[in-house]
């Protein structure tokens, strides 16, 4: 690293945790936290645009995904005004609970008031974050015996499931437990990480609603915490309790299907708390031009390696401001800054290793 890593500009006005980070169609920066409010920023003047609660102080907001859809509900209707039933976003409780969002009145007004118009109440209390697929689906853990559910955002309908992994009484097929990351491989598959350190890679099959096991392997010594598969859906990276965050070499072209371990990176000695002695990786990103990817630890820092197959795999910086974990590492639909927050209260943008024009 030649140069030393710029300073973040920090954004604070969360009271409690925050826990994750969203951009919406039009770019625009959303962050959640412990408390269940949801913030949305203007970031060139570093301000809060507007504030609300989605969930209560009991669940907080664990996760968040924007769609696109009021505008082909505007075409539709053929007036601009929308459909009222069509949601802008949805957002995830750490009771499992998960709501859709739709804008009320002028949809052009930044301040306007967004309205609950579906709820669905999860059947698992835990980690597990629901992903998108940047189009229609979305997915979140179902149960906690380990089942995953793909339903499609615009109307709040099952897709596809994924049972549990593994059988409770067989050796050669053991239990995996709960899942605890999800990542979409071009929305034809999914990447599940599990309580056990195992990583799978499900084929769904949506004539038939139930999904296939096409690869899995143990690669994290204990839980997995997070995954993420690049835009051209040709690798991906997983972290983990162990502290170590995994990088992988996908096909889903050929059959059968081909995956490979390309480097694992860590674990770091340092020692966090009494009670916890290894940094694990808790959130990590892979910029959409594939070049870099950013892993958020326990120790409050952000790692930032190469990711291309070819390269090294070397860290080419370490992030440090945050005084407790990351919670979620995004970066911005331009690439031009990464995103973290923590459980520090603190949103931090990065702006680290611009991409090339």
């Amino acid at each position: 690293m030649s140069n030393p890593p710029p300073e973040p500009i920090v954004l604070r006005a969360h009271r409690s945790d925050a826990q994750c980070a969203s951009f919406d169609a039009s770019g625009a920066l959303y962050t959640g936290d412990a408390d269940g409010e949801v913030v949305r920023w203007d970031v060139e003047r570093r301000r809060v645009v507007h504030r609300a609660r989605a969930h209560g102080p009991t669940s907080g907001v664990l996760a968040m995904a924007h769609f696109n859809f009021v505008s082909r509900a505007s075409s539709r209707a053929g007036d601009g005004s929308g459909d009222d039933d069509v949601p802008t976003r949805c957002t995830q409780g750490r009771d499992g609970s998960v709501k859709y969002w739709r804008r009320a009145g002028d949809a052009s007004d930044d301040r306007g008031v967004e309205i609950a118009s579906r709820t669905i109440r999860g059947g698992v209390f835990g980690f597990c974050r629901l992903v998108s697929d940047g189009g229609e689906l979305i997915a979140r853990a179902a149960c906690a015996r380990g089942s995953v559910v793909v339903e499609r955002a615009e109307t709040g309908r099952a897709a596809c499931t994924l049972p549990a992994l593994g059988k409770e009484d067989d050796e050669s097929d053991p239990r995996a437990g709960v899942a605890m990351c999800i990542s979409f491989i071009r929305s034809e598959h999914v990447v599940v990480g599990y309580e056990d350190g195992t990583i799978a890679i499900w084929a769904l099959d949506f004539e038939s609603g139930r999904g296939e096991v096409k690869w899995r392997r143990r690669t994290h010594k204990e839980s997995a915490l997070c995954a993420d598969v690049d835009a051209l859906g040709e690798g991906f990276v997983t972290g983990g309790a162990d502290g170590t965050l995994v990088r992988y070499a996908v096909d889903v072209n050929v059959v059968p299907l081909m995956c490979e371990v390309v480097r694992a990176h860590g674990p770091y000695a340092e020692v966090i708390t009494s009670s916890s002695k290894q940094p694990g990786v808790s959130a990590c990103a892979i910029r959409g031009d594939g070049k870099i990817v950013a892993s958020g630890c326990w120790d409050g820092k952000i790692r930032v390696y190469e990711y291309k197959r070819k390269s090294k795999g070397r860290v080419l910086a370490v992030l440090k401001y945050h005084a407790a974990t990351v919670t979620d590492v995004l970066f911005a639909p331009d690439d031009s800054y990464l995103v973290s927050t923590a459980r520090d209260g603190a949103v931090a943008l990065w702006p680290i290793f611009p991409p090339s024009e």
